[in-house]
């Protein structure tokens, strides 16, 4: 319990302070930029992502559940770090190809190469390792790192439009600082890295990641298809404004990335030596999150207006309502990945990677019917009814395995959030800043008075864990 509770602090108060400067650094880049100049940034790099993304297919899921379950198992290590390089290298020749062939403006380009620079110290990120030993602490200092250098670098050399490629390039220097510490890290512990390059082992590892590999494909091709999408058929100004709205979301979603890194290894672990606490574990998770999403969305509707002006300032008036849906994405994606890795830590990888295809397809049909008609506020519903969809399949899946309820526990979180409802909308002339701290207290005192977790679920907590 006390690790559980180190790692947990640790990686959410440095993903809490890394998020934040991350999330300054979007504001600055918007004021500074404008909100077609966001977008061009969005739209390059929304290509990062895609690289990313087929640079690991499932490896690092897979490296760390196995880690999880023995911290001597160097094998999985140097498989997945063989692969991983090859696969950044490949994947790097490609997009030089690409942006080579492809006709398109020089600046969009070079933003997009920039970005994909990234992909070498990526290659040699070791933060699969620390999260199956579950050294978080190492994780969090990695993050702080790359974002701490990455908000410096622009405000010390982004000054104007012309300074557009900085924003890339700081992108760059901060996530090879994180990714030079991870791996110093892993050499104190290890010694030494001998990434095998072996077509056998290779075939072996990727039977077991594909299945993770592409569902987390499906789903982020199609996370990062609203501002390619809108940048090609509408315009950079609509990439912008959906982009200011996503940004809070990405801060948002902290919670899903804490609960992931920080559990993910527990219900593994959990599997293989003691399968009767899943049930309890899957219950109070679903629980924690919705206690934690529901007045945040409720919260987030509310001060909408106020909270636009006050981060991106005047000529994003159009993000205010793509805002108020994609909140609604926010409230259930924490639990869907909850559920989804939930089937990878209990060895259903491929009933995960079924759903995942499943709904990825759906938000991919979603997103080019209603982002072309409706732009930025059909590409957020379009994530809102897959998002949806996605949970009840998970849920489905996984209850196959391990036998929960939750309904009946998001009652008392809703009745709280109703009542700060109220009191927000009774003093909806204070500034922003003041709302939200008069609805955190009010939600805490409600839920606290109505019994939203008793001193007995409490102690249900810690032995779940």
């Amino acid at each position: 319990m006390r690790k559980l509770s180190k790692n947990l602090l640790s990686l959410f108060m440095s993903d809490v302070v890394s998020r934040l400067l991350g999330f300054i650094a979007i504001a600055y880049i918007a004021r500074l930029l404008g909100i077609e100049g966001l977008g061009q940034i969005r739209y390059g790099f929304a290509f990062l992502n895609y690289a990313l993304l087929f640079a690991n297919p499932g490896l690092t899921t897979i490296g760390a559940r196995e880690i999880a379950k023995d911290i001597h198992n160097r094998r999985i290590i140097d498989e997945v770090m063989g692969l991983r390089i090859f696969l950044s290298g490949l994947i790097f020749l490609f997009f030089i190809i690409g942006l080579f062939l492809v006709p398109g403006q020089t600046n969009t380009k070079n933003i997009i190469l920039l970005y994909v620079l990234s992909l070498i110290p990526f290659a040699f990120l070791m933060e699969f390792v620390l999260q199956g030993r579950e050294e978080m602490e190492y994780i969090g200092i990695s993050r702080l790192i790359q974002y701490g250098l990455y908000i410096v670098f622009l405000l010390v050399f982004l000054r104007s439009t012309k300074d557009i490629l900085m924003v890339p390039v700081s992108f760059l220097i901060g996530y090879a600082a994180a990714a030079g510490f991870l791996f110093s890290i892993f050499l104190k512990k290890y010694r030494i890295l001998t990434p095998k390059f072996s077509l056998y082992h290779w075939h072996r590892l990727l039977m077991v990641s594909i299945p993770v590999g592409l569902a987390t494909i499906f789903n982020q091709v199609s996370v990062n298809l609203p501002p390619i999408t809108l940048g090609v058929f509408h315009s950079k100004t609509e990439v912008g404004a959906f982009s200011a709205s996503f940004a809070i979301i990405v801060m948002l979603l902290i919670v899903e990335r804490v609960f992931y890194y920080v559990f993910f290894p527990v219900l593994s672990r959990q599997f293989v030596h003691e399968p009767k606490k899943l049930t309890g574990s899957f219950t109070i998770l679903t629980r924690l999150l919705f206690s934690i999403t529901i007045p945040l969305t409720v919260g987030g509707m509310l001060v909408a207006p106020q909270l636009i002006y006050l981060i991106y300032g005047a000529g994003y008036e159009s993000s205010i309502a793509i805002f108020r849906i994609l909140l609604l994405y926010f409230l259930i994606a924490p639990v869907t990945t909850i559920f989804g890795y939930g089937l990878v830590a209990i060895n259903q990888e491929r009933r995960f990677f079924k759903v995942i295809t499943i709904t990825g397809i759906i938000n991919f049909l979603f997103i080019i019917l209603l982002g072309l008609n409706f732009r930025g506020l059909g590409a957020a519903a379009a994530f809102c009814m897959s998002e949806l969809i996605a949970v009840v399949f998970m849920k489905r899946e996984l209850k196959k395995f391990v036998s929960f309820e939750v309904i009946q526990y998001v009652r008392k979180p809703v009745v709280a959030a109703f009542v700060m409802a109220v009191v927000l909308l009774l003093f909806r002339d204070w500034h922003v800043i003041a709302l939200v701290a008069v609805g955190i207290f009010v939600y805490i005192l409600i839920l606290y008075v109505i019994k939203g977790f008793s001193k007995e679920e409490i102690k249900k907590l810690k032995r779940a864990v």
